[in-house]
């Protein structure tokens, strides 16, 4: 059950701001912890040029895209009126809140403002997730990172990926430290990956998506490597299934 509501007042102040953005049908919130962020966990930036494919996916399905942001590094170019550029246009710190609190889903990163849309309960479509990490509610999806190692010439697996993280004292501090002495890089989730995921979530809100057998089998695989001691053991979010589908190899034990 939801804990918080906003009030009647609160609720018309919403609805003008969406008349005043042009919005008159269901939108996603999306957003990109970005390279203005520096100095402080740095690996979880990312570029929101690679949110472009979904957010044209999203309104070629009906829906408006408003891009979020309290100090975003570069403007979202579109010529599509249905793709708003509200943080650097439109932001306040009513619209911070209100917006993802109602939005039909959210698809971002690891950045606190992912986290209002939890509160409300709002499906999160998590992005770019380094390291093993997940959002917090049933329905939830997050794809990750890879990991590329200049030593071995190919992409850890997961259980590689969940193995480096358990040699580190806390896995959420120093990560690109971690990474450059253990000779891996960083590579965030490309176009195609966050379009998937995007395209996933909508049809899991739609109730449209089907899971296949393989389907079934690739999330039983990925559940099988993460030890009951493990922080993500218990979640109730769930790593996309296309994601899974496109490195199946990422799955095999080294």
């Amino acid at each position: 059950k939801r804990n918080l509501f906003f009030t009647p007042k609160e609720k018309e102040q919403g609805k003008k701001l969406l008349l005043q953005m042009g919005v008159t049908s269901w939108y996603v919130c999306i957003h990109a912890r970005d390279d203005r962020v520096v100095g402080v966990n740095t690996h979880r930036n990312c570029k929101i040029e690679n949110f472009m494919n979904a957010a044209e996916y999203i309104t070629k399905q009906g829906g408006f895209v408003i891009r979020m942001g309290s100090t975003a590094k570069t403007a979202f170019h579109t010529m599509n009126p249905k793709i708003i550029d509200y943080a650097t246009q439109w932001r306040s710190d009513f619209g911070d809140i209100f917006l993802p609190a109602t939005c039909k889903f959210f698809l971002g990163n690891t950045s606190g403002i992912s986290l209002i849309s939890t509160i409300f309960h709002v499906p999160n479509a998590g992005t770019n997730y380094i390291p093993f990490h997940t959002p917090f509610r049933h329905g939830d999806l997050f794809i990750l990172k890879r990991l590329w190692s200049t030593t071995l010439q190919r992409y850890l697996t997961f259980q590689e990926m969940l193995d480096f993280d358990s040699k580190a004292q806390n896995p959420f501090t120093y990560v690109e430290k971690r990474c450059q002495e253990a000779n891996l890089i960083i590579q965030e989730n490309t176009p195609e990956d966050i379009l998937d995921l995007a395209h996933e979530m909508n049809e899991r809100i739609d109730g449209t998506f089907r899971e296949t057998k393989e389907g079934k089998q690739l999330q039983k695989q990925f559940k099988s490597l993460l030890p009951p001691h493990h922080h993500l053991y218990s979640s109730r979010a769930g790593i996309s299934t296309s994601f899974l589908r496109k490195n199946k190899q990422l799955l095999l034990l080294k």
